[in-house]
């Protein structure tokens, strides 16, 4: 028993693959048995892998956003793209960025839930959202690059893409991900997604 434990990984590893290599063990019943039991693990890792599983998006009263079934912590994103993230969230059934500037009134008062320091002046917002709005700059690309960002350090890899704003250039985005999985406990948000989903 104790040589067996004195042999290390590489070298239990090298002797196993000669055996298999210069040896038939296709009628030896105990060692199929290891090898489907390992084989079938593998198997199963694998499907868990491709079923990860998504995570709901919860949005509290105080407007903070939670992927509960990944974290308990908060996923922070600045001011703006947190705007157009919820935005998006709301309008699951896509918009044009460059048709965001008719809904310059529905950003604004997402963004003043956002903005839990209620004494964000009026105009730096008006600036800031008009910025974003605006057809011949990049603004909106980078700020769904920063959502992107933050997003990445909660969400698994192959499932990022159904959290992120989504689209071609020139055509519609949207957030993927299913509205069943919103919760919305803010209550002046929930009224703006309840308005557009009830549309």
């Amino acid at each position: 028993m104790n040589d067996k434990l004195s042999i290390s990984y590489h070298t239990a590893k090298r002797i196993l693959l000669e055996l298999l290599e210069n040896n038939d063990f296709s009628t030896d019943e105990d060692i199929l048995k290891i090898l489907g039991s390992v084989v079938q693990k593998e198997s199963d890792n694998e499907t868990n892998n491709d079923k990860e599983e998504m995570s709901r998006i919860v949005i509290d009263k105080n407007g903070r956003i939670f992927l509960p079934d990944y974290t308990s912590m908060e996923v922070k994103m600045p001011y703006l793209p947190k705007t157009v993230f919820l935005f998006f969230l709301i309008h699951k059934e896509g918009i044009e960025f460059k048709s965001m500037y008719n809904y310059m009134h529905e950003l604004y008062e997402i963004y003043q839930i956002v903005a839990l320091e209620k004494n964000t002046e009026a105009s730096k917002i008006r600036r800031s959202l008009d910025n974003l709005v605006e057809p011949v700059n990049n603004r909106i690309y980078e700020t769904c690059s920063i959502i992107r960002r933050c997003l990445a350090n909660v969400v698994p890899e192959a499932l990022i893409k159904m959290y992120c704003v989504t689209g071609k250039r020139g055509g519609k985005h949207w957030i993927g991900i299913d509205s069943s999985l919103i919760e919305i406990e803010n209550i002046k948000l929930k009224e703006i997604f309840d308005q557009r989903h009830n549309h």
